[in-house]
């Protein structure tokens, strides 16, 4: 069933053309995140079992749905990029992971058949959603979870204090071009003028209105948000 003329199309989002840099966003991201950290504190809190299903959506380069798959019966893997879910399948062909099925949609557009799902998780993709957008997406998540089930969120949130943005953002900016390149710091850059990062206030409350409840918040360089949340 076609969209509704109404409706974000969420391709027209003004991030980086994905399908191109899939393998050099994976390796800034090694160098920029704890990302081998970061699915260990996920996967400890979904506390997944054998015979339980995950969603991800935004799954980008695929590095925590692998892991996922690992500890599961079956992963969901969806991103709008062609470019990512193909990168990502050859890991997953290299790595012998089978039970990951990559899904090429978007948080609006993406339809779940079958039985609620245990957990759902989006790592650095919200923000590519207008807030009310987020609030529809944050919704429909909520939709195909069970009572008691997880929502892990990481993403660009911010937390600074915007009467001091100049001062922190250069500041920011500064750090990611000496840690990861000037190339990847153009790109956040880019994030903080043509995408829909929001506040941290702003997002604590889309996410309690969608049904969740947020077992634990952690803000990194003011900069990144990770709610930890349980379906009501």
């Amino acid at each position: 069933m076609p969209a509704p003329a109404w409706q974000y199309h969420e391709p027209d989002h003004p991030g980086a053309d994905f399908d191109a840099l899939a393998e050099i966003y994976d390796r800034n991201m090694q160098k920029f995140r704890d990302v081998q950290g970061e699915i260990v504190e996920i996967l400890d809190f979904l506390a997944l079992r054998p015979d339980q299903s995950i969603l991800e959506i935004g799954t980008g380069t695929g590095e925590f749905a692998l892991a996922a798959a690992r500890r599961c019966a079956r992963v969901y893997a969806v991103d709008l990029s062609a470019g990512m879910l193909r990168y990502a399948e050859k890991k997953a062909q290299a790595r012998g992971v089978a039970n990951v099925e990559f899904l090429q949609d978007g948080f609006l557009t993406y339809r779940h058949e079958g039985a609620p799902l245990h957990a759902i998780v989006s790592q650095i993709a919200l923000h590519h959603l207008p807030d009310f957008w987020k609030q529809i997406a944050l919704l429909r998540m909520a939709g195909r979870l069970a009572k008691g089930g997880k929502l892990c969120l990481r993403d660009v949130v911010y937390s600074f204090d915007p009467v001091k943005h100049g001062k922190f953002l250069d500041e920011f900016i500064s750090e990611a071009s000496e840690r990861a390149g000037p190339q990847f710091a153009g790109r956040i850059s880019d994030h903080v003028r043509n995408e829909y990062s929001t506040m941290d206030w702003i997002m604590q409350g889309m996410i309690e209105r969608a049904g969740f409840e947020t077992e634990r918040a952690k803000h990194s360089h003011g900069f990144f948000a990770l709610y930890l949340c349980t379906k009501i």
